[in-house]
C-alpha cells in the first residue's frame, strides 16, 4: 500500500473524513436496482460494503488483506473472501456487478480483467471509482489510471455511464458487450 503502513492506511480508509470527498451512500444506491449478486474486488476494510451489503442480494468482499478483511466480517452476510482479485473462488458467471472502487490500479490489470470476464454474468457491469490524475492525494500519479485507460483496458465493455464521485474521483459504468454471431 501507498507509502503507509497498513494499520495506518486501514484508519485512513475507515475515517469519517473520507465520507466529504467520497461517499458511496450518494451514489451506490442510484447505481444497483437491488437484489443483485455483488463482487467487490479489492474491497480493502469494506468501506464500499458498508453499503453494498444494503443493496445486494448476496455480497462476495474480496481482498488479499488479512487485516483489512477483519473489519468486513463484521459485515452480517457479506461472502468474505481472503484471495487475491485476479484468482477467486467466485463461481463463473455469477455476479451482475462488479465493483473496483479504488483499486484496480493496484492490480495485476490484465489477470483482473480476464477474471472479471470468468466472474460476471453476460449482460453484467463493471462500476469503477477511482482517482483523478490531478487529485492531491491517493495512490502515486504514475499508478493512477484515467478514464481512457479504463476505456482500453475494458475492451469487452461499453462505457454505459459516468457519474459523480467528488472533487478527487470519477466514476464509470461498463456494461458487457454480448459476442456477436453470424
Amino acid at each position: 500500500m501507498h507509502r503507509h503502513n497498513e494499520e495506518e492506511m486501514i484508519r485512513i480508509l475507515l475515517s469519517p473524513e473520507r465520507a466529504k470527498f467520497e461517499d458511496p451512500s450518494k451514489f451506490i444506491p442510484k447505481l444497483l436496482r437491488g437484489g443483485e449478486v455483488v463482487a467487490e474486488l479489492g474491497c480493502g476494510p469494506g468501506y464500499y460494503c458498508r453499503e453494498l451489503i444494503k443493496l445486494a442480494s448476496t455480497l462476495y468482499c474480496v481482498d488479499r488483506s488479512s487485516k483489512s478483511l477483519e473489519f468486513v466480517r463484521k459485515l452480517n452476510g457479506a461472502i468474505v473472501l481472503n484471495e487475491d482479485s485476479s484468482k477467486t473462488s467466485i463461481p463463473p458467471n455469477s455476479i451482475d456487478i462488479v465493483l473496483l472502487a479504488d483499486s484496480f490500479h493496484d492490480m495485476d490489470r490484465e489477470a483482473t480483467y480476464m477474471e472479471v470476464l470468468r466472474i460476471l454474468k453476460g449482460d453484467g457491469k463493471v462500476i469503477v471509482v477511482d482517482w483523478r490524475k490531478d487529485a492531491p492525494m491517493g495512490p502515486p500519479p504514475s499508478l493512477r489510471m484515467s478514464k481512457e485507460d479504463y476505456i482500453k483496458q475494458f475492451r469487452d465493455f461499453l462505457l454505459e455511464t459516468e457519474f459523480d464521485v467528488g472533487p478527487y474521483h470519477y466514476g464509470l459504468v461498463f456494461r458487457r458487450m454480448k459476442p456477436e454471431f453470424n
